[in-house]
């Protein structure tokens, strides 16, 4: 359920909490009762059914990882190391929403408070499982200067540039970021769960602890998203434009890892999985103009890239 509470006219004067008069006060332009808005004419804040103060209260903190009861074939771990890479960029993901307009929203700010802090401790669990891994004996692939230069960007030229972005685009944005965010969450739910049947023992119960604690997240975005989106055709144009390549769900604020081909050819070689993928991006893409299908696209792409690399190392190699 989705409600947009309308805020109250401006009167002379107010009642104070002992009954008595006080004036109002006069806020700067675009401000309503002390908050900001892209048309201060149309004064509404957007209230999902999610109960953000709930979330807050019930954040869960270390998942505790019995180390010397793990065990960890090589392959798996290196697939396990990519995932964590992508656990551990929440700091990275929050910079890239709180830099922008979405900073003004805030059930939103709020909710990424706790979001950052389980996102940490989800993380953790996995280097905590990669500390009992077999150290790899293929070097890690370096990245490209494609990749350097994404990455400088994200880095130097991101923060710079968001601000003056949301400043023109404003309540939009959010719902681009939320569509986003709500894809990634949900892509990474599905390629743990991929995960999963190579595990046992401790490092399974520890992933599937890690899966279950993403279900409260996953809600939160997708929630938000939808709401957004089919509120208005602005929302959804902004939503369509920021899942639209080259943005990829499976990467660190869209700077592609090095071993991004190989790592999610092994974690999505099954058929199953990739159709997982499908049904999770159609949570948001069915409301999306031009249904988009991100996570899908990304999983065909790291698959072309490896064939084409199994090609080029067989022709190298004679074979």
């Amino acid at each position: 359920m989705v409600t947009n509470n309308a805020m109250r006219d401006v009167t002379d004067v107010d009642r104070g909490p002992g009954g008595g008069s006080v004036p109002d006060v006069e806020h700067p332009p675009g401000h309503v009762d002390g908050r900001l808005f892209s048309q201060a004419e149309h004064p509404t804040v957007l209230r999902t059914d999610f109960d953000v103060p709930e979330y807050l209260a019930g954040a869960r903190g270390r998942i505790p990882v019995t180390i010397d009861s793990v065990d960890l074939a090589e392959d798996t771990a290196r697939d396990l190391s990519f995932l964590w890479r992508l656990e551990n960029s929440a700091l990275a993901e929050t910079r890239a929403v709180l830099a922008s307009w979405t900073a003004n929203e805030a059930r939103i700010t709020a909710f990424i408070t706790a979001w950052g802090y389980e996102r940490y401790w989800l993380a953790r669990a996995l280097r905590d499982l990669l500390e009992a891994a077999p150290t790899s004996s293929l070097p890690r692939p370096r990245p490209t200067l494609t990749m350097r230069l994404r990455g400088s960007w994200v880095e130097r030229g991101l923060p710079i540039l968001a601000p003056v972005v949301g400043g023109i685009v404003k309540e939009p944005l959010t719902a681009g970021h939320m569509a986003r965010l709500a894809i990634q969450e949900g892509a990474l739910q599905v390629a743990e769960n991929a995960l999963l049947p190579r595990l046992q023992g401790e490092a399974a119960s520890v992933l599937s602890e890690v899966v279950k604690r993403r279900d409260e997240i996953i809600r939160f975005f997708r929630t938000e998203a939808i709401a957004r989106i089919t509120r208005s055709r602005r929302e959804a144009v902004t939503a369509r434009l920021h899942l639209a390549r080259p943005w990829a769900p499976l990467r660190v604020v869209g700077v592609p890892d090095p071993d991004e081909a190989r790592a999610l050819t092994s974690i999505f070689a099954a058929g199953a999985d990739r159709r997982g993928l499908i049904e999770s991006d159609a949570n948001i893409g069915r409301y999306v103009p031009l249904t988009s299908k991100p996570s899908v696209n990304q999983i065909r792409a790291a698959l072309g890239t490896n064939r084409r690399t199994d090609a080029r190392t067989r022709r190298e190699n004679g074979v």
